[in-house]
């Protein structure tokens, strides 16, 4: 299967309705240094680059998943999703540093989860704050993250003073980097102007069209029925687990409150709450045992992403 996700990728990206039209009014978003690709990005190179920083975190999800054994079984569904739950929007954003700081969210994940198996070590721990505090460089709406980073480790069982001190080194080293970079070139203010302005780009969440009131109603259900699912087994699950799940669904439930206080584009939210989903939704296929009813919300899945990037 995993060779067959690059062409899924690519044919989801061509599939994916007005798309011209979409790149051309596409709303992007800068990092606090790095600046949107979007002016110089034609058709196949938007295509390209998309495709490849989705397949990237596609494969991130498959590696940290069957490392660390989060589902029962070797398998690349939440890859799958992600890839199907992406591939329909990325074409409606561009090219866009969110797609490069939700890889790096990515990695960031994969550590934490090393964080967790190998207590006796704390530079994993620096390496999951060093990599969040990065996305938010690259995006600043991920802003509030910082706090789910330090939430996050209280119940993973790295919660010591020396934990906490190595997760806040890792967090501050990018920021001393950027401040180093504009002390160096005389423009601290700037970057200062860089980060707020891009960190409050954009504009709440509040008009939509019907169709996409639609598709946020199914896929709400489909987290709904997978969040019970997990309630009602989560006594039985190992303790690694157990965790991996709380930290997928601590993020989405982050990344939803940013929804909800920071202005944003609504296309990029389907695409970042996907990293998380993935997992969430993964667990529920594979252990529903209600074979029709486990079919039925695959298919309202399918729906959600062919048919309705095709509008």
């Amino acid at each position: 299967m995993l060779i067959v996700l690059p062409f899924l990728v690519v044919a989801m990206a061509f599939i994916s309705g007005n798309l011209s039209t979409a790149m051309e009014g596409a709303y992007m978003n800068g990092g606090i240094h790095l600046t949107s690709m979007s002016r110089w990005a034609n058709f196949w190179l938007s295509v390209g680059c998309s495709s490849l920083v989705v397949l990237g975190g596609a494969y991130m999800i498959f590696i940290t998943n069957e490392r660390f054994k989060l589902l029962h079984q070797t398998t690349t569904l939440p890859s799958l999703i992600y890839v199907l739950l992406t591939s329909g929007v990325v074409m409606k954003l561009g090219v866009s540093n969110l797609f490069i700081a939700v890889l790096v969210l990515a990695i960031a994940i994969d550590r934490f989860q090393v964080a967790i198996n190998n207590i006796k070590s704390n530079k994993a721990l620096f390496d999951f704050g060093f990599f969040v505090a990065l996305s938010v460089a690259i995006y600043p709406k991920f802003i509030l993250l910082i706090l789910w980073a330090l939430c996050v480790s209280f119940f993973s069982g790295r919660s010591t003073l020396k934990d906490l001190s190595a997760l806040l080194y890792g967090l501050l080293v990018p920021a001393i980097f950027m401040y180093f970079y504009y002390f160096w070139t005389d423009s601290l203010g700037k970057g200062y102007e860089i980060f707020v302005y891009n960190l409050w780009l954009g504009s709440p969440v509040a008009e939509l069209p019907t169709i996409e009131w639609m598709r946020l109603g199914i896929l709400s259900l489909i987290l709904l029925v997978s969040l019970y699912q997990i309630l009602i087994k989560f006594s039985i699950l190992v303790v690694n687990r157990r965790r991996g799940l709380l930290t997928s669904i601590s993020l989405l439930f982050f990344l939803i409150v940013s929804l909800l206080l920071i202005p944003g584009d609504y296309y990029e939210f389907i695409y970042v709450i996907a990293l998380p989903l993935s997992v969430i939704y993964a667990q529920f296929f594979l252990t529903n045992r209600s074979l029709i009813f486990g079919k039925i919300m695959f298919v309202l899945l399918l729906i959600v992403c062919f048919v309705f990037c095709l509008i």
